[in-house]
């Protein structure tokens, strides 16, 4: 008892102390919690926050004393949220732009498909339109396989009288006119009297013989005794040779105008465009053919019939000669390729 009286107020101290203890560790512990205490943040480490700090997803600064800086923060939070709208905004452009460039790469590509498409389209319209061509060309020329000789209806009278008419040895073509009727030529000094005339079809029909060219014997009468054509051997070199130069010179003349231009170049004075049957009143029809002979077709009769100049080897120089690409020429070619009617030669004799 004496202790207690005379420290009590020792005592008392000590359980004053001891009695305030809970309460004083109560505080700390409360202002030690991580959180808000006011403007201040307790950390989970129980430091207080100082400085920019990142809480519940935005930022606050710190002073040194661990208060809240409020204007330094609205500050960071305007700047933090124009940051986040420019890169929204940026972002939303970026998508945006992305889609049209899309879009336009698309149509560039569908524009581009459709020109292709439409070029092979073109393309294949065009090749079907030359086969077609190429197909009407082979029917159109695959008839025309034989000559067609078409004479024109001129024919020259020759003068009455015996006077040797003065020959114009350049080619004329002679005037294309029709003779109200057909001028018969006058009679000629000769005992030849023409084979008849053998009937053909009207359409020719080339023939290619298998055997050496030789012409069909004609009923025909030859002047004198025996073969005669040797007393013509120059006058016929010079017709042969006259015909060979009129070659790709007179295309697009009558044979008739051939003839008479082979025959006046030869010397032959009295040389006029007649009619291919009446080239007969030159010589004479003979089975023993000689280059530089005159050559008849009757191929159906006047009007279609044909007149050639031999030159030997079995060929002829034939005018108005229709070629397959539909033009007339004057060309070198077969004996028999004249119409199909049978080659009758002729022996010129002045």
């Amino acid at each position: 008892m004496n202790y207690i009286e005379e420290h009590g107020k020792k005592v008392a101290a000590v359980l004053c102390v001891a009695s305030c203890f809970p309460v004083v560790a109560a505080v700390y512990a409360m202002e030690t919690e991580p959180g808000w205490h006011g403007d201040r943040y307790i950390n989970t480490d129980a430091t207080i926050a100082v400085g920019w700090q990142e809480i519940e997803g935005k930022s606050y600064y710190f002073d040194e004393s661990g208060e809240v800086d409020e204007e330094t923060t609205q500050q960071a939070t305007v700047a933090t949220v124009s940051q986040d709208v420019s890169q929204s905004v940026q972002k939303n452009v970026s998508t945006v732009t992305k889609e049209v460039v899309t879009e336009e790469v698309k149509a560039v590509d569908a524009q581009k498909e459709a020109e292709e498409k439409a070029a092979q389209e073109a393309l294949a319209q065009e090749q079907a339109a030359a086969q077609e061509s190429v197909t009407v060309v082979e029917d159109t020329t695959a008839d025309v396989s034989q000559p067609t000789y078409t004479e024109d209806t001129t024919v020259q009278t020759p003068p009455a009288d015996t006077t040797t008419p003065v020959v114009d040895q350049t080619p004329s073509d002679p005037a294309q006119e029709t003779p109200s009727q057909p001028v018969t030529p006058p009679a000629q000094d000769t005992t030849t009297t023409p084979p008849a005339v053998e009937e053909t079809p009207s359409t020719p029909v080339e023939e290619t013989p298998s055997q050496p060219v030789t012409p069909p014997a004609q009923d025909t009468t030859t002047p004198g005794s025996g073969d005669t054509t040797g007393a013509y051997a120059d006058l016929n070199a010079r017709i042969a040779a006259a015909a060979q130069t009129l070659v790709g010179v007179t295309d697009g003349q009558q044979c008739t105008q051939v003839v008479q231009q082979a025959l006046a170049l030869a010397g032959v004075s009295d040389a006029y465009q007649l009619w291919p049957d009446q080239y007969i009143m030159y010589g004479y029809y003979t089975d023993t053919p000689q280059a530089g002979n005159l050559v008849y077709y009757n191929n159906g009769g006047r009007g279609v019939d044909h007149i050639a100049i031999y030159i030997g080897n079995g060929l002829c120089v034939h005018g108005n000669f229709w070629t397959a690409d539909g033009t007339s020429k004057t060309i070198i070619s077969s004996v028999y390729n004249g119409g199909g009617g049978a080659p009758q030669f002729i022996q010129v004799t002045r």
